[in-house]
């Protein structure tokens, strides 16, 4: 079509080109460079009047044609995260809750039952309650040591005449904090009385002996037995859960299975919780979504009232048949076709044919449903200024071979701006 146009630089703000992550093999681009060939060869020479409207219907046809043709190919994928990612459910987060690591999902089952019996939990040592404005030990030097799984730690405790337990108290839990052994210790009050609490930071029965992660020892005891600091108040424990009925223990309250998936364990459950993975529908509903928003925008372009020009009519033609002629597939699918041949959705419909893969089955290769797609986008997308109203100039010289291909088609210009 040798015209001039401005339609291409029509992308005002409210049209700006959608920005596509589409990648094309050579192959691919020689395939769009030979079809342009062929179709120029044959196309008239039009004369266009182009109003703001046209301009905007032209861009329009192409993105929606681009949208449908993108959609199909996602569907038609096996290997699109709309198939492979799945979703994790537990019927019980007050219990237990979970994520994906990685790994092949498609090695999981499609549930878990799991119970959890009791939580890990850690080591709490409570020491002994003192007046905290009294003194109970004698002014003078203390030494002991803080033994953990990994490390050890001394310390040196000077006590003077003016200190109150409470600020011996004080001045042991920084010493113990600021040294990263493991163990956090904090101030716990009781009326005027006062102790020092100390936790592990990690939970389960340690490898000793006793199981514990941390005692305090000294030559001289007076200091550990003064203030109580091997009191040991509540043991560590692993906690204790059962896999479709085999138990199992663990020293944390997170465990991973195979190394795809994580489970929280927050409370001990009464019953077995169903831990399921299903299809996750998030993915597959959105494209669905631009499906149908694409589609029904084309039978908009084609505008009941514009049926009697030749431009709107193809138009309409052109994609009605997609639809009318798989009617019964989609309404089967949870995609029911309207008087107007809108496109609606059931929305529960729709769910329950993408997680069996029925919906995924109208576009497979051997499916007649995306062959009419590909077709029809085709035609859209290689010539969308076909479906408005122009008047014939003079008909091609077929004989003729063109050089410049791109240069010769107004339609160049949508393949400047990204739109091919």
């Amino acid at each position: 079509m040798l015209i001039n146009s401005n339609v291409y630089n029509h992308l005002n703000s409210s049209l700006v080109p959608k920005k596509r992550n589409t990648t094309h093999k050579s192959s691919e681009l020689r395939a769009v460079y030979n079809n342009m060939a062929r179709y120029n060869q044959k196309s008239p020479m039009y004369l266009l009047s182009l109003s703001e409207k046209k301009q905007s219907q032209i861009i329009n046809i192409k993105e929606a044609a681009i949208t449908l043709r993108e959609v199909s190919d996602c569907f038609s994928d096996t290997n699109s995260d709309i198939y492979t990612k799945k979703m994790l459910r537990s019927d019980n987060e007050e219990s237990i809750t979970g994520s994906f690591k990685r790994g092949d999902l498609n090695s999981l089952p499609s549930e878990l039952q799991i119970q959890v019996d009791s939580l890990a939990s850690e080591q709490i040592n409570v020491g002994n309650y003192v007046p905290s404005n009294g003194r109970n030990i004698n002014p003078g030097n203390y030494t002991f040591t803080l033994s953990s799984i990994n490390s050890s730690a001394k310390f040196s405790v000077s006590v003077a005449k003016e200190d109150t337990n409470s600020s011996i108290q004080q001045r042991l839990q920084q010493y113990i904090n600021n040294r990263n052994l493991g163990v956090q210790a904090s101030i716990i009050s009781e009326g005027n009385d006062s102790a020092l609490m100390l936790n592990s930071t990690d939970t389960g029965r340690a490898a000793t002996d006793d199981g514990l992660h941390f005692s305090f020892e000294a030559s001289d005891r007076t200091f550990i037995d003064t203030f109580g600091l091997n009191n040991v108040h509540t043991a560590p424990q692993d906690s204790q859960f059962s896999i479709n009925g085999e138990n199992h223990s663990s020293s944390s309250n997170q465990i991973s299975i195979n190394q795809i998936i994580e489970l929280d364990f927050h409370k001990p459950s009464d019953a077995p919780v169903t831990i399921s993975f299903t299809p996750d529908t998030n993915d597959a509903m959105n494209q669905i979504d631009m499906f149908v928003d694409a589609y029904n925008s084309l039978v908009d372009l084609s505008d009941s009232k514009e049926k009697i020009n030749p431009g709107s009519r193809n138009l309409f033609n052109d994609i009605s048949v997609i639809v009318n002629r798989h009617k019964n597939e989609l309404e089967a699918a949870g995609l029911s076709i309207g008087e107007d041949n809108k496109i609606a959705k059931d929305e529960a419909l729709l769910v329950q044919s993408v997680q069996s893969g029925k919906f995924s089955e109208l576009f497979q290769d051997i499916s007649s449903f995306k062959d009419d797609i590909s077709s029809a986008t085709e035609r859209l997308t290689i010539d969308p200024i076909a479906y408005i109203n122009k008047l014939i100039v003079t008909y091609p010289n077929t004989k003729q071979k063109l050089g410049a291909v791109y240069n010769k088609s107004l339609y160049s210009g949508l393949m400047y701006n990204n739109y091919a």
